[in-house]
C-alpha cells in the first residue's frame, strides 16, 4: 500500500472516529410502534426522553438490529484496529505509537472526556475494574459499564464530561483509579 492510499485511509478513520463522537453516547434501542420498526435514541430533552432516530418500511428484525447496533460494532471494530495495530508495532520492534496531534494542544482545544469514557467503556480490563471496585453487575456489556460510569459520576450523558466542572473532575478521578488498579494487577 502506498503512502497517499494510506494517508486516505488514515484520513476516512479519523472522519469514522469523530463521526461516531458526535453521536456519543448513542444510545440506541430497537423498538416497534403502529407505523412499523423503528430506532429509538435517548434525548433527554424529548418527551418521554426518548425520540425517533429512524424508521423502517420492509426491513427485517435482524437488519434493524444491525443498524440499531451499528456504534457499538463500529467502536468495537475501531479499537480492534488500535490493538491489532500495536501489536504488529509491537512483533516488529517498532516504538509505541501515540495517538496525540504533532503538536501540543492549545489551551482552548478541550479534552474530549466523552469519547475517552465511551473507549473506556469497552475495555475488558475497565469492565472487570467496574465490577471489582464498583459493583457492575454482570454480564460485563459496553452498556453497562456505561451505565455505571454515568452512576458513578452524577450525569445522564457523557457529553457532561466535556461541560467541564464536577464531572471532568470526576471522571479524571476515576480514570486515575483504573490506572492504579490496572497497575496493582501486573
Amino acid at each position: 500500500m502506498n503512502a497517499a492510499a494510506r494517508s486516505t485511509d488514515a484520513a476516512r478513520l479519523r472522519a469514522i472516529k469523530a463521526s461516531l463522537d458526535a453521536i456519543a453516547p448513542a444510545d440506541w434501542t430497537r423498538a416497534h410502534d403502529e407505523h412499523g420498526g423503528l430506532i429509538e435514541a435517548r434525548d433527554d430533552m424529548a418527551a418521554g426522553g426518548r425520540c425517533v432516530l429512524a424508521r423502517f418500511d420492509d426491513a427485517t428484525v435482524e437488519e434493524i438490529e444491525f443498524a440499531c447496533n451499528a456504534p457499538e460494532a463500529v467502536r468495537f471494530l475501531i479499537d480492534l484496529l488500535r490493538r491489532a495495530f500495536d501489536e504488529i508495532r509491537l512483533l516488529r520492534g517498532d516504538p509505541p505509537v501515540s495517538n496525540a496531534k504533532a503538536e501540543p494542544p492549545a489551551a482552548s482545544d478541550p479534552k474530549n472526556y466523552a469519547a475517552e469514557c465511551a473507549m473506556k467503556c469497552q475495555e475488558p480490563a475497565f469492565k472487570v475494574f467496574l465490577e471489582e471496585r464498583h459493583g457492575l453487575e454482570r454480564p460485563l456489556t459496553n452498556e453497562r459499564a456505561a451505565q455505571k460510569v454515568r452512576s458513578l459520576l452524577g450525569i445522564t450523558s457523557r457529553k457532561e464530561l466535556n461541560e467541564g466542572g464536577r464531572a471532568g473532575d470526576a471522571w479524571k478521578d476515576l480514570r486515575a483509579s483504573f490506572a492504579a488498579w490496572l497497575k496493582a494487577q501486573r
